[in-house]
């Protein structure tokens, strides 16, 4: 069966779809309904790593002076706090490998949280001795991005909690998804994976990685 040729990214430049051979290799063991679940857990870690490091080549760096075995050297450093964000609870589970990377980096989550009887969900931050948002690069994790709604209320509620430089990362993304986050955050940075064209009126986007929970924990 021949696949359905996936559309373009919506029309602009904050979109990136990582096309290293290593992610798009990463992707296509996700896709797989018969990847094993020590194998998917870690794959998803080389994806995330390989994700992260592609959204972060633009961190500012400073002047740093260090002494050496035989004299001193000034390099550079880097000069902004990176926070790591998982709108889902599984991104913890993967974050350490992120961590290896990144001194200090800080590690948190954002609930979205059912209010009332209702069904309108509330967003929680859960980050403990975090700095100011708005003086950190927040990497936003999630896992899939489907009909986009989680991820546009997870990102506005830490624009309202300060932070201006944010980037988005899924290891895949709906092109409807896409489409909504860009109308709705214009100036946000995003890096996947894959870009998925697959839609249902009724169901929405079509669960490419499965259950992503499910598949994860075993």
């Amino acid at each position: 069966m021949i696949a359905a040729p996936v559309p373009p990214a919506p029309a602009t430049k904050k979109v990136n779809v990582a096309e290293h051979s290593l992610a798009q290799h990463a992707l296509m063991a996700l896709r797989n309904k018969h990847t094993a679940s020590a194998q998917f857990r870690q794959t998803t870690n080389q994806l995330l790593v390989l994700l992260t490091l592609e959204a972060t080549r633009t961190l500012p760096t400073r002047d740093e002076l260090v002494e050496t075995f035989s004299t001193t050297h000034t390099g550079q450093v880097l000069a902004k706090p990176v926070v790591f964000l998982s709108i889902t609870r599984h991104g913890l589970g993967l974050a350490h490998s992120v961590a290896d990377f990144f001194p200090e980096l800080l590690v948190g989550t954002i609930s979205l949280d059912r209010n009332g009887e209702n069904s309108h969900t509330e967003p929680r931050l859960h980050l403990v001795n975090a700095p100011a948002l708005g003086d950190a690069r927040v990497i936003l994790f999630d896992p899939v991005v489907a009909s986009g709604f989680s991820a546009s209320q997870a990102i506005n509620f830490i624009r309202r909690s300060g932070a201006t430089d944010i980037t988005l990362l899924s290891f895949l993304a709906s092109f409807q998804g896409l489409s909504r986050l860009q109308t709705a955050v214009p100036d946000l940075s995003i890096w996947t994976a894959g870009i998925d064209s697959d839609w249902d009126s009724k169901r929405g986007p079509m669960a490419g990685l499965g259950n992503f929970a499910e598949r994860l924990y075993g």
